[in-house]
């Protein structure tokens, strides 16, 4: 009888060791590393090979290229002469910055003043998003006459004479008044394509101003 309690002792000690052996195993941050996937904060991912993480769903499409502006109506295609350099260029060559379009005669003094006008706008717009294109639609007057009124004037732009297939487009699409220069037509083409016809009559630098910024310059 007096080995009975180094006998109970001897139990005692085999009982704790065998519960300590059967515990799971815990991560140094004291949570189990058997814990279900999901459960330790955040959504599972998955890595890349150049280890940046990636959600594990289907990723967002990627967004396609912008397409370009293309302007495509028969008097912005249509090839015209700058009287100023001799070469030849389209409307539609300047697609993509804001273009301003005016008809014009030589003899008409309400062109001139408007031309002013635009000047003293250009001054004030950034001169890589504006181009300026002036279109003589009289039948009557030539290149080398609507170059020296350009030069004379000191007017800086593309001028260039309309031909009848540029003034028939014009007319078919913006009216018979276009061709009309004392009303000093004018056309605001933007930077993403969208042709506006502004109100017939005089218009004054600041309107000019306003009307390029409004369509991207």
């Amino acid at each position: 009888m007096a080995d009975l309690p180094r006998v109970f002792g001897v139990i005692a000690v085999a009982l704790v060791v065998a519960a300590c052996s059967s515990a799971p195993a815990a991560s140094p941050a004291g949570v189990a590393t058997n814990a279900p996937a999901g459960l330790l904060g955040s959504p599972a991912t998955t890595t890349r090979p150049d280890a940046s993480p990636v959600p594990s769903s289907p990723g967002t499409p990627v967004a396609s290229a912008v397409a370009p502006v293309v302007l495509t109506q028969a008097w912005a295609t249509a090839v015209l002469t700058d009287v100023g350099t001799g070469e030849t260029f389209r409307i539609a060559d300047h697609a993509g910055t804001v273009v301003i379009i005016e008809t014009m005669a030589i003899w008409c003094s309400n062109c001139r003043a408007q031309q002013h006008e635009v000047q003293a706008a250009l001054e004030r717009l950034p001169a890589d998003r504006v181009v300026y294109v002036v279109v003589d639609v009289d039948p009557n007057e030539d290149a080398a006459s609507l170059a020296e009124y350009r030069v004379d004037n000191g007017f800086e732009g593309r001028y260039a004479i309309a031909g009848s297939d540029v003034a028939r487009a014009l007319a078919a699409e913006f009216g018979d008044q276009f061709l009309n220069p004392p009303s000093t037509p004018m056309l605001i083409v933007g930077t993403d394509g969208t042709v506006t016809q502004t109100r017939f009559g005089h218009k004054g630098a600041d309107e000019i101003v306003a009307l390029t910024q409004a369509h991207g310059a």
